[in-house]
């Protein structure tokens, strides 16, 4: 809990004999967590209201005749709370002792066993023993799928309400519902009817116990078994945070976690279950070079030699922009800003790029908006569905700006028309828009209409991947240098880039990361063909890596450390969750040495040196920004 009010109009109480601060209108619940006591809870959740349903949180407050529940109990001057008292221990002990009458003791079966809040609260508030015997517990089904993504498990069902109400809260989709009364009662969906929300991975992390679980995570690991690294989900350019937890070289799950600024703590089920990608068995793992009796397994540092001498040939016979160079979105910041340090420094082409759509005239103005003040701007204008089919969370973020902010949501649908959307964008106040890549020129015609009007607007175009808007802002395009400067020669974009290579003007091609929609492209092909020379470096096998005439294994995102930038601009840490299959060097050390073994230095530092100070130093705005934070591109020289 952040406090935002005064010093002076903080309140002040009491728990457990500390003396704390808190904003007015905190919960109990709030003022024990900054005084550092630890109050059970199970049917509270930081982002959900409070309902006071599961009794687990009771404390007592001087002067009160009965316990109060400190997750719904408001703060007072002078209030002294006392968590630790006889009393509350015996309630404690009683209410766990009834929660535990009909649920089965399966801990050893159960996939949130070593993680599980009522199994941990038993051990350190709960009675020792059942005075009920196992077999005259009531039983409920098991195992019951909701979907093909959640399965549930009635016995274990505690009756908190969560799930209940994140559907209501969260989502506004009222999927699951609670049904019968009484001894009764368990949770269920709506008719019976099968999970449809684009959001229901979020239902095992809000669920305290093991009655709501993953499909893809059954039985596969404990808690124990895994290895927990905090990254980025790499499904779309949204950055939300997560923990990846694998065990071996395998990704078990993704897990969220709690990032105000960008996800508010919720995963969309896209990203979420996107990992299997990404534990496939068909890598490439060893280098590779064509010889004239075929394609052969070579060594790292003969796989390099050939391919800076390949290169540095084809640029002396015909020039550094006989030279393309491809990079994609599925790179850090650091691989992106020593791509095209590579292409226009070392190889001396201006013929590189990442996307298959152009980008005419980009600035940071497309991304002024940032995701969290959404719910600061008085009307929220989305022009067209793609926002949201591009970053299903950006969903959840509008339904609480409307829902808890009382902010206008306007979807407008195409043709966008700038004088009909002014006649809907009434009052006075702030306006954001939100619009994908694709119409970010309406976007900014809305822009100049409504800020010449004398209204503040702010725009915020949702990209493709995940680090689409960090290889756009470092110059991972033609025609543009790091930091959005002009570069002296526009140079080609990536699909004249293709269709040089095809008709022979492009004499040889540097691939690095091939993205999906590069290897689903029919050009791609006919390009790597037609030059000479076509390096690449591949993490999987793919149109890119069976026509290479030099390949290096290259690295996935939860395989790489490094920074990437989501698309209001902030700078966001990912981090090595799993170990390569393979002892070869990075995605960003293979740049490296490709440079110094074609006789490159990037300025006065060596390639060691860390390539986040030396990109910062050409883009000043990023300074400071990979601990989370947006840059600040009026601050840039």
């Amino acid at each position: 809990m952040a406090d935002t009010a005064p010093a002076s109009e903080l309140v002040t109480l009491e728990v457990d004999g500390r003396s704390v601060e808190v904003a007015p209108g905190s919960l109990v619940w709030d003022a024990c967590e900054r005084a550092g006591v630890f109050v059970p809870v199970y049917c509270a959740h930081k982002k959900l209201e409070p309902v006071a349903v599961c009794r687990m949180c009771l404390v007592e407050v001087q002067g009160m005749p009965k316990l109060q529940p400190a997750c719904a109990t408001r703060v007072s001057p002078g209030m002294v709370v006392r968590t630790a008292t006889e009393q509350v221990r015996k309630f404690r002990d009683s209410n766990l002792e009834f929660l535990l009458l009909n649920h089965p003791l399966d801990c050893p079966v159960c996939d949130r066993g070593g993680e599980c809040d009522l199994q941990d609260f038993t051990q350190r508030y709960g009675p020792g023993q059942s005075r009920q015997s196992i077999t005259e517990k009531v039983h409920f089904n098991k195992a019951v799928p909701l979907s093909d993504k959640i399965i549930l498990d009635q016995e274990r069902c505690i009756l908190c309400w969560r799930c209940v109400r994140y559907y209501e809260e969260i989502t506004g989709e009222r999927e699951i519902v609670l049904q019968e009364r009484g001894v009764h009662t368990l949770v269920d969906t709506f008719e019976h009817q099968p999970l449809r929300s684009e959001f229901q991975g979020n239902l095992p992390e809000i669920c305290p116990v093991g009655a709501l679980t993953h499909a893809k995570y059954r039985f596969r690991a404990r808690p124990w078994d895994l290895r927990r690294t905090a990254s980025i989900c790499s499904h779309c350019s949204y950055g939300c945070s997560v923990f990846v937890d694998a065990r071996e070289d395998q990704v078990a799950r993704y897990a969220s976690s709690d990032n105000p600024d960008v996800d508010d703590s919720w995963l969309c089920d896209r990203g979420r279950y996107s990992f299997p990608e990404l534990n496939r068995k068909d890598r490439v793992l060893s280098p590779e070079a064509a010889t004239a009796g075929g394609r052969q397994v070579v060594s790292y540092q003969d796989a390099l030699g050939r391919a800076a001498g390949q290169l540095l040939r084809v640029g002396s016979d015909n020039g550094g922009e006989a030279i393309g160079v491809i990079g994609s979105d599925l790179m850090t910041n650091e691989e992106a800003f020593l791509l095209q340090w590579l292409a226009r420094d070392i190889i001396g082409t201006p013929h590189l790029g990442h996307r298959l759509l152009p980008a005419p005239e980009i600035s940071p103005l497309d991304f002024e908006l940032g995701i969290a003040e959404i719910e600061e701007c008085d009307q929220v204008v989305v022009l067209g569905p793609l926002p949201e089919q591009l970053a299903p969370v950006l969903t959840l973020r509008l339904f609480k700006a409307g829902t808890k902010r009382a902010r206008k949501i306007l979807r407008v649908e195409a043709p966008f028309t700038v004088a009909a959307i002014r006649k809907q964008v009434i009052g006075e106040g702030r306006v954001g828009v939100v619009a994908a890549e694709s119409d970010r020129e309406a976007a900014l015609k809305l822009r100049t209409a409504l800020t010449g009007a004398g209204r503040r607007c702010e725009v915020l175009t949702l990209m493709e991947r995940v680090n689409s808007r960090g290889c756009q802002d470092l110059g991972l395009l033609p025609g543009w240098l790091p930091g959005y400067r002009r570069a002296p020669s526009p140079g080609m974009e990536l699909p004249d880039i293709l269709e040089a290579a095809i008709a022979g003007r492009i004499k040889a091609l540097l691939v690095v990361n091939p993205g999906p929609d590069l290897e689903a492209d029919p050009r791609l092909e006919a390009a790597l063909k037609g030059a000479e020379v076509t390096v690449v470096v591949a993490a999987f096998p793919g149109v890119a890596s069976r026509n290479a005439t030099v390949l290096l294994p290259g690295r996935t995102i939860v395989e790489k450390a490094g920074t990437v930038t989501n698309a209001e601009g902030r700078v966001q840490r990912v981090r090595t969750a799993v170990e390569p299959k393979f002892a070869f060097p990075s995605d960003l050390k293979i740049l490296g040495d490709l440079a110094r073994a074609m006789g490159g230095e990037l300025g006065a530092q060596p390639l060691a040196g860390p390539v986040y100070d030396l990109l910062a130093r050409a883009v000043p705005a990023y300074r400071g920004a990979q601990a989370g934070l947006r840059p600040r591109w009026e601050a840039t020289a």
